[in-house]
């Protein structure tokens, strides 16, 4: 049943994958990864580790066959960006080829996460128990998204996962093998993503733990954590230096923790139910998470509570210091209030890695109850179910903008943009539309990386984050205007050109992000 509900994963997120553009980020692991394989210059990236571009960068150093001139480029890190488009688009490459080899890569990540999430938590949970927990992760709109994404996201989700049962498991029995494991395990999870450095304050929480459960009054336990401590110190050293090709003072990899804090106490831009702000607010993640995740899970969510209450009457607390729930306890705990206080309120994938965690701890809760049903009471636990694999898969292909039933009647330019609903996933649909439309070009104002040409798409070029190459838009200019959702309310693009379109009704909203407007029924702009 895991297997299958693996293959059932992999066919949704892969097939969906196939129907959607490059998304913004995502071309810049690919493209300078395949670059640094060619020239051992992996600095064009600083703002992240160094695993990601390995991971993306070695499938699209294989797909392509030409690379853009190194010679008078000076390529950095501001024109990364322009790097990958030129690498994409040209250099003769096959564009689809690469994007496509570059996402098996996030696509196996995706499924490795839906069948650690079953072995893992099935030591506590047992099978059944752990097949739920993998059945609500595999169901997860985001996770259907972002799996079909080349970015680290999902990377982090499996690191995660894996580091903090690894480290459970060192905590419990601290032999030379499991601390090594559990060292490898975290040092990996931290050069995929820095927010992957959490690992850090978790291992700390679940020896907190496993002292308090009884073990401190142990001499051997205590004396095996002290041999631990160096052997996991030295396995981390080494993995993170070696991944860095032998920089071992770790040069790089603390100057891109270094860039990333200046980044991310500068304050970004933030949208949420209508308003903007610079910075966000500490509510952002869980009114998003609300808003990115099916509402049959919030029910889970709450029968999970009252089933947690009802199995932990009567118990001592030591017990549950050493329960095996601790551990996605404590991941999911210090993860979602890492993110909530980082301020980067910029897109709900950013509390992805924690989502794992959380339905292992729904299924924890929920055994007690399905312990205890019969009939009808499992009936409609399986209907619940139901309902939230029908409203994941009613989003079919467009998983990264969905939005759950509490947003009915809400657009997304009215409730979530930029990476939560729109990464620039919708080229492939935009395309679709025109031709069965008969429309030859569009006024397009993008939000992401790629080049809208190189999907078939006619355009004149309206106001966007990233310059598109083209004509400017002129009078009368083509009869359809198609303008991303997070542009049309503002962000990333200077003055709000698009203030007056807010108001208006468009004709079609296009891969769920997309809003066409018809110059005719406007009247002039």
């Amino acid at each position: 049943m895991a297997v299958l509900l693996v293959a059932v994963f992999v066919l949704l997120a892969g097939s969906a994958m196939l129907r959607t553009s490059v998304t913004f980020d995502e071309i810049v692991f690919s493209a300078v990864g395949a670059r640094g394989f060619v020239t051992g210059d992996f600095t064009l990236v600083n703002d992240h580790p160094r695993l990601a571009q390995y991971l993306f960068g070695a499938p699209a150093w294989f797909a392509a066959d030409n690379f853009p001139p190194e010679a008078g480029a000076a390529w950095n890190w501001y024109s990364r960006y322009h790097y990958a488009r030129a690498l994409l688009w040209g250099s003769g490459n096959h564009p689809e080829r690469i994007i496509v080899a570059t996402r098996l890569v996030g696509l196996a990540f995706g499924a490795l996460t839906v069948l650690a999430t079953f072995l893992l938590s099935r030591r506590h949970l047992g099978s059944a128990g752990a097949l739920f927990a993998a059945g609500l992760v595999a169901f997860l709109p985001d996770m259907l998204a972002h799996s079909g994404v080349a970015y680290n996201d999902i990377p982090l989700t499996f690191g995660l996962l894996a580091s903090v049962y690894a480290t459970d498991a060192a905590m419990r029995d601290p032999s030379a093998r499991r601390v090594s494991l559990a060292a490898l395990a975290c040092a990996l999870t931290a050069c995929v993503k820095y927010s992957g450095l959490i690992v850090g304050p978790v291992l700390v929480t679940l020896l907190v733990l496993e002292a308090l459960s009884g073990r401190w009054r142990d001499l051997a336990w205590r004396r095996a954590i002290l041999r631990g401590v160096p052997i996991f110190i030295g396995v981390a050293y080494l993995t993170i230096a070696l991944l860095y090709l032998g920089d071992w003072g770790l040069a790089d990899f603390r100057r891109g923790l270094a860039e990333l804090s200046r980044s991310s106490t500068a304050g970004r831009v933030a949208f949420l139910l209508g308003e903007r702000n610079v910075g966000g607010w500490w509510y952002f993640f869980p009114v998003a998470f609300v808003l990115k995740t099916p509402i049959a899970l919030h029910v889970f969510m709450v029968l999970a509570v009252a089933g947690a209450w009802m199995a932990a009457r009567g118990g001592r607390w030591r017990s549950w210091a050493g329960h095996g729930a601790r551990a996605p306890a404590a991941g999911a705990l210090l993860f979602v209030s890492a993110v909530m206080l980082s301020g980067f309120n910029i897109g709900v994938r950013h509390m992805l890695p924690a989502m794992p965690l959380v339905c292992i701890l729904v299924a924890q809760g929920v055994a007690p109850l399905w312990a205890r049903a019969r009939g009808a009471a499992r009936a409609a636990l399986g209907l619940v179910f139901a309902a939230l694999v029908a409203s994941s898969a009613s989003q079919y292909p467009w998983f990264i903008s969905y939005l759950s039933e509490y947003a009915a009647g809400r657009a997304v330019h009215e409730t979530l943009v930029d990476s939560s609903t729109d990464w620039g996933q919708g080229l492939v649909a935009l395309r679709g539309f025109m031709r069965e439309r008969g429309i030859d070009e569009v006024a397009l104002g993008y939000f992401g990386s790629a080049l809208p040409r190189g999907y078939g798409i006619r355009y004149v070029s309206l106001p966007s984050f990233l310059e598109l190459p083209g004509d400017a838009a002129r009078a009368p200019g083509p009869r359809y205007i198609v303008v991303s959702a997070t542009l049309l309310v503002g962000n990333y693009v200077r003055g709000d050109p698009y203030r007056l379109l807010r108001a208006s009704k468009p004709v079609a909203i296009v891969g769920g992000t997309l809003y066409v407007f018809d110059r005719d029924a406007l009247g002039k702009l």
